[in-house]
């Protein structure tokens, strides 16, 4: 690879940081400059700004800009990268609803500007290998998927950030905490039809604006059925992320906090490989080892805006059920 690209970073948060971190292990991929309207100065050694105007006036040489602000940012700053003639690593969720996701798509494809939409777990090991498993054909017909996510965010998580917890800037618990795991089952299965859901806050209350606790009931494929269930009600830490497929040709589960783990495999006629060793910094670095193959090379992208799109969708018909409580 000949080729380097240059990156911008708007939102210097939490998110934004893991962000550095990964392009830091990268060769070919360059942080050039950082952008946040809240910090005067950083020690990157690359030019600072505290917003788009005054980047953009400094003609820096940039292809790309990575979107880490909050949620509810998302779809301005994106949008704003994309008029510019910029790519854009777009942060999860994408948007936070469908309508303000088909704008964005629209103006990616008005100005032919790529966005990569942070999918990350899509490179971890263990998901790229039941997506083997099921592209394959491996399992036959797959009858039921279960997914329970157990956290803890309580007020030390709410209480760093002004925009955490509220409904307009936040979303939700599915859009910020579990967002990659409604793409893994979209990943794996396709569309989800949203059946029943349910919402409750349990200890969560001057915290956030919405749940803390839900599940919802869905189908896929010709007859498959599956039940999410989440908390971010877990007292002190994390508890699990767990996903168990039951199917024609076998059985399986995957787990430890964030599905890193497989605790059961029992398939017909195969053979439990061993598993290369990744953390979400190298996943996340992937985002945009895959960003300079599509750009330089018109390669294949891995989590383009169309997929970003229908995970906010199936999110949205999730919450659609609020009203119903």
């Amino acid at each position: 690879m000949k080729n380097k690209l240059n990156v911008a970073i708007i939102g210097l948060g939490h998110i934004g940081k893991k962000h550095i971190q990964a392009i830091q292990t990268l060769d070919h991929i360059t942080l050039v400059a950082t952008i946040d309207p809240n910090i005067e100065q950083t020690d990157l050694n690359v030019p600072h700004f505290g917003n788009m105007v005054s980047f953009q006036e400094s003609n820096l040489s940039v292809d790309l800009i990575s979107v880490c602000t909050p949620n509810g940012m998302h779809a301005k700053h994106t949008i704003e990268a994309l008029n510019l003639k910029y790519h854009v690593v777009c942060e999860k969720p994408m948007t936070l609803s469908k309508k303000s996701a088909e704008q964005l798509l629209n103006a990616s494809l008005h100005n032919g500007k790529h966005v990569f939409c942070v999918m990350q777990n899509r490179y971890a090991p263990l998901s790229q290998w039941m997506h083997d498993l099921v592209s394959s054909n491996l399992l036959g017909e797959i009858y039921q998927v279960n997914v329970t996510c157990f956290w803890n965010r309580d007020e030390r998580y709410y209480t760093k950030g002004h925009w955490r917890g509220s409904k307009e800037m936040d979303g939700g618990t599915l859009f910020t905490q579990f967002a990659h795991y409604i793409d893994t089952l979209y990943w794996l299965l396709g569309d989800l039809n949203i059946r029943s859901a349910s919402f409750n806050n349990f200890n969560h209350q001057g915290l956030i604006e919405f749940e803390d606790t839900g599940s919802f009931h869905f189908e896929f494929g010709n007859r498959g059925s599956g039940l999410f269930q989440y908390s971010t009600s877990c007292w002190d830490k994390n508890f699990e992320s767990t996903m168990s497929i039951i199917a024609e040709n076998g059985t399986l589960k995957v787990g430890g906090q964030y599905m890193n783990e497989v605790q059961f495999c029992h398939i017909k006629d195969y053979t439990l490989p061993s598993f290369p060793t990744s953390d979400n910094i190298q996943n996340l670095g992937n985002i945009y080892k895959n960003a300079h193959k599509v750009i330089f090379s018109q390669d294949k992208m891995m989590t383009n805006a169309l997929d970003g799109l229908k995970v906010v969708e199936i999110i949205e018909n999730i919450y659609s059920f609020r009203n119903h409580d």
